[in-house]
């Protein structure tokens, strides 16, 4: 038996969302982010599987990410590396045919040097993060122009607010910048963005978070989970009414409660936050985490789940129960991060 954490990822429910986001706008094209291993997930496996559905364009953030990636899917892949470019990294994106996106002055600086073999433009309309100023239009379209684009973006900061008004305003402005390449394709829609009307699609879509069962789609859009993580009981005993739990006895037993302590901890990634906020399931039971998360161990209260509480028991952490958003919120953190911090002890299987 395996004692490590075991994560099963659903392969099937990433391609049925990615299927999902590709019919909510069908006059747009419908990329993948899969930066960060695939949101932690195996960036490989989705890849292949994406690739096999029709998809075709990729979004990493790292140059070996990129590199990977062209190994695996070969040239008929579209790869876009979203930290641009530097001057020693110059020759790798021409030999693998990776498309950098320049979003400051030096990347197109640098990138007007290069053989044209295209790149995308980032522009930031309300971000402040990363992005080319719009300012910069009214002098050098031009020179932009000559680097013979593959794509114009921009990023949207407040998607998954919907009544946000820089939503609004970031739309608008992102219009005006896109008018100015009018033979190029044009992109702002992260995951959230996908969701907030035809007029943010423009010409491509870049779902990350979505594509992985997180994000808040509207009513009539469902997406699947794409993990399930579970951890085996080591443990079940009674705790006495008055008895605390757990380190800096954080937690007091107000009765007698059946308790098991389950193998997983924040070196596996469950955030330390999550300490008698999450929620586990026991045979689809809610099962509440009691006390502080240990680096190894958790210990939940099993006494609604008395049958199915045995050693050897899997325990639900993250899937069709324990929904990627609803934990997130309970630890006071984003499905990203929780997916993200996955651990290299999580064994993760693929289906």
């Amino acid at each position: 038996m395996i004692s490590r954490p075991q994560a099963t990822i659903h392969l099937a429910n990433i391609a049925a969302n990615w299927q999902a986001l590709d019919r909510l706008n069908p006059g747009s094209t419908t990329a993948a982010v899969i930066k960060a291993n695939g949101y932690g997930l195996g960036d490989h496996m989705i890849a292949q599987t994406l690739m096999k559905m029709g998809c075709t364009t990729f979004f990493v953030a790292h140059i070996e990410e990129a590199v990977n990636i062209r190994r695996l899917l070969g040239a008929g892949a579209r790869i876009f590396v979203l930290n641009g470019v530097t001057l020693r990294q110059a020759r790798i994106f021409i030999d693998k045919d990776l498309t950098p996106v320049l979003s400051t002055d030096q990347h197109v600086a640098l990138w007007a040097q290069a053989p044209r073999i295209g790149c995308a433009l980032h522009f930031d309309t309300g971000m402040n993060r990363l992005g080319l100023s719009p300012d910069r239009l009214s002098s050098q379209a031009e020179t932009m122009r000559k680097l013979q684009p593959l794509l114009v973006m921009s990023h949207l900061a407040c998607a998954d607010e919907p009544d946000n008004p820089l939503n609004a305003q970031q739309l608008k402005a992102f219009a005006q910048i896109a008018a100015a390449f009018p033979d190029v394709p044009a992109s702002l829609a992260n995951s959230a963005g996908c969701f907030l009307g035809h007029e943010y699609a423009f010409d491509l879509t870049r779902p990350g978070i979505a594509l992985y069962g997180g994000s808040q789609p509207p009513l009539g859009i469902t997406l699947q989970p794409a993990i399930t993580l579970e951890a085996l009981v080591l443990s079940v005993f009674e705790g006495k009414a008055g008895q605390s739990v757990g380190y800096g006895a954080t937690h007091m037993l107000k009765q007698d409660t059946l308790l098991a302590t389950v193998a997983l901890g924040y070196a596996d990634g469950i955030p330390r936050s999550g300490g008698n906020a999450l929620m586990s399931y026991l045979d689809g039971t809610p099962c509440p985490v009691l006390g502080r998360i240990s680096m190894d161990l958790i210990t939940i209260d099993v006494s609604k789940a008395q049958k199915a509480a045995k050693p050897g028991a899997r325990v639900e952490f993250l899937g069709y129960n324990a929904k990627l958003e609803e934990q997130a919120a309970r630890a006071g953190t984003l499905g990203y991060e929780l997916l993200t911090g996955l651990g290299y002890r999580v064994k993760r299987n693929y289906r």
